[in-house]
């Protein structure tokens, strides 16, 4: 009998920590919507870019120059929609487009933009 209430013990600690872990993701990705101006649902339909330009124009025209930007890549493709959006996109994101890169190239340890700057994504 001891051996069940010790394995329910675990099960219920490992059933804590990962409904933690979900609640530190959620209050998360509130915080980092929180700091953005509230949107109509019309101005969520606006390329990201078009009011960048004015918001953030150093991150706008690192982008614009960029060959993501001269490729037309959008900012959701890698920061999600409004209602998905993430200030640091995972790798999964980057594999998209680039899964030989992703897979071959790409240490498991590191994340794309710390051996290319971003927005221009040049090596560094």
């Amino acid at each position: 009998m001891k051996q069940n209430s010790r394995w329910s013990r675990i099960g219920l600690v490992i059933m804590a920590v990962v409904l933690v872990g979900a609640m530190i993701c959620t209050i998360s990705a509130q915080a980092e919507k929180a700091s953005h101006p509230e949107l109509s649902d019309q101005e969520m339909l606006i390329d990201c870019a078009q009011c960048h330009q004015e918001a953030t124009p150093e991150v706008e025209k690192q982008w614009f120059d960029s060959v993501h930007g001269i490729s037309m890549v959008k900012c959701y493709q890698c920061h999600g929609t409004f209602e998905t959006f993430v200030v640091t996109p995972e790798v999964s994101n980057c594999a998209t487009c680039h899964v030989a890169m992703t897979e071959v190239e790409h240490s498991e340890n590191k994340l794309c933009w710390e051996c290319h700057t971003p927005h221009t994504f040049k090596a560094d």
